[in-house]
């Protein structure tokens, strides 16, 4: 999915566009920076490419306003120019935003940028800026000690979000971008490619859906003067992304890799049965990120059993080095336990086993934090027609008028305690109940297919699907 990017690159205080990267030839537009923040949300981005060119062209940098910028607003901010070593990039990440662009000490020092992108994961976008091919160092005047192909393979695996592509030819021309190039970058690195430069209207956004690798296009100097309308650009993009058949809950589709965690550390098993050590939470969580994941969840499977609460550690630094949405569940059982974990830098709040018990803590947290904070963790267990000779699990609210049981068919039922306890409930029924107390998604594991790698168990997903929204 393409995304826009609107640029705002800074000169001593003032918004500029530079042509071809001199700053000789600059054209200074009497733009506030707060306000294009505030336009450029109500237009419908997400993100903004922030450069400060008095720190990459080696003067004072100008981190007072950008600090202040970053904490004006609710965009993510990728923030480019004069990170030149480690401390800049901390400064950067302390100052809130969502991730910087490093040109110069790729460079200058390709091993300590391979370094810090492995400490910092999904944190550090490479910057290739290239005149006829070769790569430039030093503000665009020189050229690079490494290869294009030498630079290529070292950016190979690194956990890297995005790889900025700048033709300097082309930057401030108007000239439209060279997708080409792009696209080429992208199939040598692996990573998905940011095109900047030589933007020049709505036309060029055609190019760059069909662009292979191209993920976003920021546009600088055609927005500034009136050549790209970026609400048509976000209307325009979000008609392209629409599937034809949406989903019920009118939610596009979401790839979200679920983690579970035991005493601190990644796990998986086979029907939550033989767990094996998989690594670092937030190790793992940067890695998926960096890998195109749209949302990550992580559940602590050991907390309800062992009655205790979510570990905060582990939670506090994935949501430093990660920036999709985390949801967090496990041992969630009092108000003040959601509150924990979105203050430690979650998103949402998943709940299962205490809410199971008293179902009224969804509608605590939902009225506290709102519904879209609350997801109900359902672990779902097959129930053999025959149960086993022993009686079907159902509720009084399940019989129909006539106080009949429900017609035969697949039964689930919910299992608690980290898939150690059945509840004779049905699934689906509970399900209902939990969204009507406010659950804002459900999250739903089939015990029986978890680990088989067998697919998932699809009659449960289409009776679940069938009874909310």
């Amino acid at each position: 999915m393409l995304e826009i990017l609107p640029s705002i690159d800074l000169r001593r205080g003032e918004v500029v566009r530079l042509h071809q990267g001199d700053d000789a030839q600059r054209r200074t537009y009497p733009r506030d920076p707060r306000r294009l923040l505030e336009e450029f949300a109500a237009a419908g981005a997400k993100r903004v490419h922030l450069v400060d060119l008095d720190a990459a062209f080696g003067e004072t940098p100008q981190r007072e306003l950008i600090a202040d910028l970053v904490a004006s607003t609710p965009l993510k901010i990728e923030l480019g120019g004069g990170l030149r070593d480690e401390a800049a990039i901390a400064w950067a990440k302390e100052a809130g935003c969502e991730r910087v662009v490093i040109g110069s000490l790729l460079l200058r020092d390709p091993a300590l940028f391979a370094e810090l992108a492995s400490r910092h994961p999904a944190f550090l976008v490479p910057a290739l800026e290239l005149r006829g091919g070769v790569p430039q160092g030093g503000g665009w005047r020189e050229g690079a000690s490494a290869s294009l192909e030498e630079l290529a393979e070292l950016l190979c695996g690194l956990p890297c979000p995005a790889l900025l592509c700048t033709d300097v030819e082309r930057d401030g021309t108007l000239a439209g971008p060279n997708f080409a190039l792009a696209s080429r970058l992208a199939e040598m690195t692996g990573l998905p490619a940011i095109v900047s430069g030589g933007v020049s209207g709505l036309a060029d956004l055609e190019d760059a859906l069909l662009a292979p690798g191209v993920e976003a296009l920021i546009v600088g100097r055609a927005f500034y003067e009136g050549r790209f309308d970026l609400a048509e650009g976000f209307a325009r993009l979000a008609r392209r992304k629409s599937p034809e058949k949406k989903l019920p809950s009118g939610l596009t589709f979401r790839i979200v890799p679920c983690l579970d965690v035991k005493d601190g550390r990644v796990v998986k098993g086979l029907r939550f049965e033989n767990l094996r050590e998989l690594g670092d939470p937030a190790e793992s969580a940067a890695l998926y990120a960096a890998e195109g994941a749209d949302e990550i969840v992580f559940l602590d499977i050991t907390a309800a059993p062992e009655g205790r609460d979510t570990q905060l550690d582990w939670v506090r630094r994935t949501a430093e080095e990660v920036f999709v949405p985390l949801t967090v569940g496990g041992g969630v059982r009092r108000l003040e336990d959601a509150e924990r974990l979105l203050r430690a830098g979650a998103d949402k709040v998943a709940v299962n086993t205490a809410a199971f018990e008293r179902p009224a803590l969804i509608a605590e947290i939902a009225e506290r934090f709102g519904r879209q904070c609350v997801v109900l963790s359902v672990d779902a267990r097959r129930v053999p027609e025959d149960n086993e000779g022993g009686e079907r699990p159902c509720r009084m609210e399940e019989l129909d008028e006539f106080g009949n049981l429900p017609a035969p068919g697949p039964r689930w039922e919910v299992v608690t305690h980290g898939g150690r306890k059945p509840r004779s409930r049905d699934v689906l029924g509970w399900i209902e109940e939990g969204v009507a107390l406010g659950a804002g998604e459900i999250l739903l594991t089939s015990i029986d297919a978890d680990g088989t790698r067998e697919g998932y168990d699809l009659e449960l997903l289409r009776a679940a699907a069938a009874r909310v929204t």
